[in-house]
């Protein structure tokens, strides 16, 4: 990899890239950007279009607990995934078993497992600073796309490929139980299996990504670029490429934005995709009058 940063580094003194592509955590960062907008922005319209938003928030408390579980257990401090993945899979499964055995308004009973794991969180956050400086452990809950290493982009390059495959396996099954899940049911489609198995791609695309967005602002990125791309979008194809692209843009937004001023690179990404939301809202505004 050093041979590669040191090929970019050149072509951006040389003024063929950008002068910010000589460093190599620049580089790094924007490569996540490549990955995560097909992976978040592919999901992003289905999170939407299945009324997931909330879960999703939801999931991204579950990793925090993950987290404090993990460091507790001596997972290093820069790599805890077994404790999040572990924690998020079993919150997960929990929330859709109980959504779909219950009474319950599924809202309420995703309300009840975000506090429980955000107490549960909490608490065991502050057995973690006994260990830890709670400096080293805000790069998890506000995530950074600068300090992101070669094993965390190999990470998220090899786990986006295969939510992208699985995603484009089923995707034409999960956009008909998204939209008419009777229509589903007589197509022959299994709606508790699309259910789970939609559930675990966003907790394994949510895990791998809080690293670069943060377990706060995670949810963000999973929702914001299809709430924007439903006021372009005239079709459903169209949906998911604005989707796709509107998150490409909050990333590399996000990555400028936070070179050039200064601030947390998830926080930057947050503020780029809301401003689109923001912008693409106007334009459909706009369009309507006109």
């Amino acid at each position: 990899m050093t041979t590669f940063y040191n090929w970019v580094g050149e072509l951006a003194r040389a003024g063929t890239l950008p002068s910010d592509f000589q460093y190599p955590f620049l580089i790094r960062g924007f490569f996540c950007v490549l990955v995560l907008a097909p992976m978040l922005g592919g999901l992003s319209h289905l999170v939407v279009t299945r009324r997931m938003a909330f879960f999703s928030a939801a999931l991204g408390q579950a990793a925090l607990t993950g987290v404090a579980i993990g460091l507790l257990l001596g997972e290093p401090l820069n790599a805890p995934y077994g404790g999040m993945f572990g924690f998020c899979l079993l919150a997960t499964l929990g929330m859709v078993f109980v959504k779909r055995h219950a009474t319950l308004p599924p809202d309420t009973l995703i309300g009840v497992f975000h506090a429980l794991t955000l107490g549960l969180g909490l608490c065991l956050l502050v057995a973690v600073t006994r260990q830890f400086n709670v400096h080293q452990v805000e790069s998890v809950l506000f995530g950074s796309l600068l300090t992101v290493t070669d094993g965390d982009l190999a990470l998220l390059l090899v786990v986006g490929v295969i939510v992208f495959a699985l995603l484009i396996w089923q995707y034409n099954r999960l956009l008909l139980d998204s939209l008419s899940p009777p229509l589903s049911a007589a197509s022959g489609s299994d709606s508790a299996f699309l259910e789970y198995f939609f559930a675990l791609l966003l907790t394994v695309s949510i895990v791998v990504s809080l690293k670069i967005i943060g377990a706060l602002l995670v949810e963000a990125l999973v929702v914001v670029p299809a709430a924007a791309a439903r006021n372009l979008a005239v079709g459903t194809r169209n949906y998911l490429v604005w989707s796709v692209v509107i998150a490409f843009l909050a990333g590399a937004g996000g990555l400028v934005i936070s070179t050039r001023l200064l601030v947390p690179t998830g926080g930057a990404v947050v503020l780029a995709v809301s401003a689109i939301f923001f912008v693409t809202l106007a334009f459909r505004r706009l369009g309507r009058q006109g």
